[in-house]
C-alpha cells in the first residue's frame, strides 16, 4: 500500500500519541488505500509508520477502526484474531465486538480504542482530530530517548525495546554498529522476531529485511521496515 510521505509522518505522531495518552495529536487525515479491498464481515490490519490500525467492515457502507492491540496487555491483534464479528486478545482471551469495540467477555476492563474512519472517493481514511502534543517521557533527554544499554544488544543480533514510538528492534550487525527499526512486518502485520548479522526475520511468513537499512531481502513482504535514527553514547543507545 502506497502512502504519502506527509501522511506517514503526521500519522505516526498522531497514532503514537493516541496509544500513549488516549488523545489525538495534530495530524492530517491518513489514507489507508482502497476501501473495497476489505470484504463485508472481514478485517484488515494497517501499519502506519510503525503504528497499527485494525479496520473491520461492518456493511457495504460502514467501516470501523481500532488501535490494533489488546487494551488489557497491549498484545498486538492480527487479522486471524477477528472471527464472526468478534475480536479476541491472543493472550488473555478477552473478546470484543468488532462492530463497536465493546468488551463481550474476559479480564479486560476497557473497550478497544476507536480510530475514526471515513471513505472519500472510494479511499479509506483514518481521521484524527487535533489536540495538544503530549509532553516527552521522563526518559527523553537532550540527546534523545534512552532505549537500552548498548552492551545488552548482541553483536550479530538484535533486541526488542519499548519506546515512546512503540516497540523497536535495535540491531548490532557488527561490533559498534547500531541501527533501529519498527518491529512490524508490512506484509500481514506480524512482529519480526529474530535477527542475524544480515537479516531481521519475520517468522510468520518468512520475510527477511536488511539490518543495514530495513529493505526487503526476501518476500513475501514488499515494503521495508521503517528505520529510526539512533546514536550510541556513553554506553547507551538513544532514539533521536
Amino acid at each position: 500500500m502506497n502512502l504519502k510521505r506527509r501522511e506517514l509522518i503526521g500519522g505516526s505522531l498522531a497514532l503514537a500519541t493516541l496509544l500513549l495518552t488516549g488523545e489525538a495529536a495534530q495530524a492530517k487525515d491518513i489514507s489507508l488505500g482502497k476501501a473495497a479491498l476489505i470484504k463485508v464481515g472481514t478485517a484488515k490490519v494497517y501499519t502506519i509508520a510503525g503504528s497499527r490500525i485494525l479496520v473491520y467492515r461492518v456493511s457495504t457502507a460502514k467501516y470501523v477502526g481500532f488501535i490494533a492491540s489488546c487494551p488489557h496487555d497491549a498484545t498486538k491483534f492480527l487479522v486471524a484474531n477477528v472471527k464472526a464479528g468478534k475480536v479476541s486478545c491472543p493472550k488473555d482471551k478477552s473478546i470484543f465486538s468488532a462492530t463497536t469495540g465493546k468488551k463481550a467477555s474476559g479480564p479486560s476492563t476497557k473497550s478497544l480504542k476507536a480510530v475514526p474512519l471515513k471513505v472519500t472517493n472510494g479511499v479509506l481514511v483514518a481521521s484524527l482530530a487535533s489536540a495538544a502534543t503530549p509532553a516527552p517521557s521522563a526518559s527523553a533527554t537532550a540527546t534523545g530517548e534512552e532505549l537500552v544499554s548498548s552492551a545488552k544488544v548482541p553483536v550479530g543480533g538484535g533486541l526488542k525495546v519499548s519506546s515512546i514510538r512503540g516497540e523497536i528492534m535495535v540491531v548490532q550487525p557488527t561490533a559498534g554498529k547500531f541501527a533501529a527499526f519498527s518491529t512490524i512486518c508490512n506484509h500481514a502485520g506480524c512482529a519480526v522476531s529474530r535477527v542475524t548479522a544480515k537479516a531481521i526475520i519475520c517468522e510468520c511468513h518468512g520475510s527477511e529485511f536488511s539490518t543495514s537499512n530495513g529493505s526487503v531481502d526476501k518476500g513475501p513482504a514488499t515494503q521495508a521496515l521503517r528505520q529510526y535514527s539512533v546514536v550510541e553514547k556513553n554506553g547507551a543507545i538513544y532514539l533521536l
